[in-house]
């Protein structure tokens, strides 16, 4: 079976998109950890937008076959973060992790309104108007995909900010299998339904089938 020419050349439409929101949701983590308290990841050069210092190459690599099946996801280095040099530690920890999909939903919203204002933007050949759905798709698969409640993503930590003291340790415990729920939502396709519906919502709003 061959390559689908469309997603072939869809790929480097996907790269530009996924280095700059990539980006942009790292250095949200980045700069919501400065102005709480910790400079770690500002003292390692990561409170910037340049990709180059975010990105992470097996989560690239990853992208390019998430792409060429139909739905292209990565990730880059997770920016590093002490807690401890938050006055409460839990809580900025959840609240910086909360800020890299909030950083996507923000760049979901900018790009809605932006496609709503270019009429005819998604004519045939139109790689302008292409670029900009893709922008689109891609920050509502990272910041939903983040947002799940499963560690090490975003939203596991954010669970972990809520939980009441006494829950902390059978979280834990509970974390160590996050990487193996994970695989196993992806090759079962499960992840693929999560995401899905809301994914499906955004393209109906913005009236593109």
């Amino acid at each position: 079976m061959g390559i689908d020419a469309d997603r072939l050349k869809d790929v480097p439409l996907w790269i530009i998109a996924f280095l700059i929101s990539g980006s942009f949701h790292e250095y949200f983590h980045a700069w919501t950890a400065y102005k709480l308290g910790d400079a770690t990841a500002e003292r390692m050069g990561r409170l910037t937008m340049n990709p180059l210092v975010h990105i992470d190459p097996v989560g690239f690599i990853f992208l390019v076959m998430m792409t060429l099946s139909g739905m292209g996801i990565g990730w880059m280095k997770p920016v590093p973060v002490n807690p401890f040099n938050f006055r409460h530690p839990r809580q900025g920890n959840m609240l910086v992790a909360l800020a890299g999909p909030l950083s996507n939903v923000i760049l979901v919203v900018f790009f809605v309104i932006v496609i709503k204002l270019i009429p005819g933007s998604f004519a045939e050949g139109n790689p302008i108007g292409r670029l900009l759905l893709i922008f689109l798709i891609l920050n509502v698969l990272l910041a939903v995909f983040n947002l799940l409640p499963i560690p090490p993503l975003d939203g596991g930590h954010i669970v972990e900010g809520l939980l009441p003291e006494s829950m902390l340790e059978s979280w834990e415990r509970f974390s160590r299998y996050g990487y193996f729920i994970l695989i196993i939502l992806l090759f079962t396709g499960m992840l693929g339904k999560i995401l899905s519906p809301i994914l499906n919502f955004v393209i109906n709003f913005i009236g593109h089938t």
